[in-house]
């Protein structure tokens, strides 16, 4: 069975080229456009990873990531982000502050494809290891 990616994504363009990308590695993507969105998502259905952009109009996912975690529980986060146009130090800032939050996989954008197929490698990992300690237990 695939995997399933929420992928937190305010462009349009960017959204549909980063889940064809996650499509192309195996993950089904599923886009929102925006944080509530993101919530319900998760409220109503489970995934595998969760895809966070930074910058949602007004809205810093980072300053939020507790409220995704617990509505994700132990699923792996991916933190992506280019910054904003008016302060070329916030893509650096956003990343290492998703760092220190713990988050799973950053992706500094641009992003390539081998990019995600590392992390789609990574999650089935995850998840593999994570059943076999379910299963131990």
């Amino acid at each position: 069975m695939a995997k399933r990616a929420l992928v937190l994504e305010d462009s349009r363009t960017q959204a549909t080229i980063i889940c064809k990308m996650f499509q192309k590695a195996g993950c089904d993507a599923v886009w929102v456009q925006d944080p509530a969105s993101a919530h319900e998502a998760l409220k109503a259905g489970q995934f595998d990873l969760l895809v966070l952009d930074v910058f949602i109009e007004g809205y810093n996912t980072l300053d939020h990531l507790s409220s995704f975690r617990e509505l994700a529980g132990n699923v792996p986060i991916a933190v992506m982000t280019a910054g904003r146009i008016d302060d070329p130090e916030s893509g650096a800032d956003a990343l290492n502050k998703a760092r220190r939050g713990r988050v799973n996989f950053l992706l500094p954008k641009p992003f390539y494809f081998d990019d995600i197929k590392q992390i789609c490698e990574d999650v089935d990992a995850y998840w593999q290891a994570h059943t076999s300690q379910a299963i131990a237990s």
